[in-house]
């Protein structure tokens, strides 16, 4: 049979505690909900956080690029014989004259090397002239011959005619004689002429050797002389010294970089834009450049096709004269104004905000008391401000600052 056992005092005091626990529970959960939804348990000072009002208006798509200056004209001067360094006149940053002497070298196997074949040409010299002297004498020779010959055919001719007039009191033997050497002696003529023109070629000919021989000698003391002239450099340019590769008692061999010049007022800026801003750019498109203590304008005149290191390079140049402390490699920044927009929602660019991608972020209220978390949807952009194609409104303001700290919040405090 079945017997029943009273519960104990203590047992029924447990299960009423545990009602009023259970209550307990739930309210403060409630609670909690109900705080969290009007409150937030992120705090910020108002004066710590970067705020931007919404605009509505035109604005310009701008690209934001850094870079150098560079000269468009570069001049490498190189060494055209083996030499040693003996002097450098200027050091690089200088600004040197076309002509000016760079640096001074040495080798002394190149002087020893002109002085003899100097010597060589000056006896090469004297004894062409011996020979073509000697050529001429022999073709003033042959035209002696010929006179010769000449005058023994006149008086040969002189005499037939003579004789052929006075027929009657000539004998005949005489006659045919005089007419057999009149005719011997007209032969004789003609082969001395065309022995005289065959000279004439030879003699040329002759000449031509010793003139050639004559100018080889001369070229190769000419090709001595620019070696020794050459080993003091000179300024090819007017231009700035960029560089000077080489230090006093070194040793150059041909070919070896010795200066490094540049014309001072052919400057082009060379730019790097981060690539995902770059999709936009095109050749003729305006930017302005910075140096810090100037501005001025230039044209965007070519795009790398390629990307190197996350940016793309372009090349800016001016149609303007460049402000004086504008020199070869020389940290600028630029702005490219890519395109403008009319009419429309923008606000000063937040970090990590990209063209035409959402994101979230921090508008705050009327009274700027707190902050709610709200999806924006970018636009163009530029490197100052990005366009707002939903979200947001005219007149709203939103938080900049990075919000790291307080992203797992749907809403903040704004302490003022």
């Amino acid at each position: 049979m079945d017997i029943s056992i009273p519960q104990s005092g203590t047992r029924r005091l447990l299960k009423k505690h545990s009602k009023v626990l259970a209550v307990g529970v739930c309210s403060l959960v409630l609670l909690l909900a109900i705080y969290n939804y009007r409150f937030s348990p992120y705090q910020v000072a108002l004066g710590s956080v970067a705020v931007a009002e919404v605009k509505y208006g035109d604005f310009s798509v701008e690209v934001r690029g850094n870079g150098v200056l560079l000269p468009r004209d570069i001049n490498w001067v190189a060494a055209n014989v083996d030499a040693r360094v003996e002097e450098i006149i200027y050091k690089a940053g200088m600004k040197v004259s076309k002509g000016q002497l760079l640096v001074v070298m040495s080798n002394p196997t190149l002087e020893q090397r002109l002085q003899e074949n100097q010597l060589e040409l000056n006896a090469l010299r004297a004894e062409t002239e011996a020979k073509n002297a000697e050529l001429q004498n022999k073709i003033l020779t042959q035209e002696a011959v010929i006179l010769e010959a000449k005058t023994r055919l006149l008086g040969s001719s002189l005499r037939l005619a003579a004789q052929k007039q006075y027929s009657e009191a000539v004998p005949r033997l005489e006659y045919e004689t005089t007419r057999i050497l009149t005719e011997q002696y007209t032969q004789q003529v003609s082969f001395e002429e065309r022995r005289l023109g065959s000279l004439k070629l030879s003699v040329e000919a002759d000449k031509k050797a010793n003139f050639m021989r004559l100018d080889k000698m001369e070229s190769l003391v000419a090709l001595g002389q620019q070696e020794v002239d050459s080993l003091k450099v000179k300024s090819p340019i007017d231009g700035v010294l960029q560089d000077v590769s080489v230090q006093v008692g070194q040793r150059v061999t041909v070919g070896s970089d010795i200066a490094r010049l540049a014309k001072e007022t052919e400057l082009y800026a060379e730019l790097k834009v981060p690539e995902l801003q770059s999709r936009d750019l095109a050749v003729g498109q305006a930017v302005t450049i910075n140096t810090g203590r100037s501005r001025f304008t230039g044209v965007l005149s070519r795009v790398d096709p390629a990307v190197s290191s996350g940016t793309v390079k372009v090349d800016v140049t001016f149609n303007q004269p460049l402000p004086q402390e504008a020199r070869p490699d020389l940290s600028v920044d630029g702005l490219i104004a890519v395109t403008k927009i009319n009419r429309s929602l923008y606000v000063e660019r937040p970090p990590f905000a990209q063209n035409n991608v959402s994101s979230t972020l921090y508008r705050l209220d009327k009274k700027d008391r707190s902050a709610s978390k709200i999806k924006v949807d970018f636009g163009q952009g530029s490197a100052d401000y990005i366009q707002i194609t939903s979200g947001l409104q005219a007149g709203d303001k939103i938080i900049l600052s990075d919000s790291t700290a307080w992203q797992g919040a749907d809403r903040i405090e704004i302490a003022n």
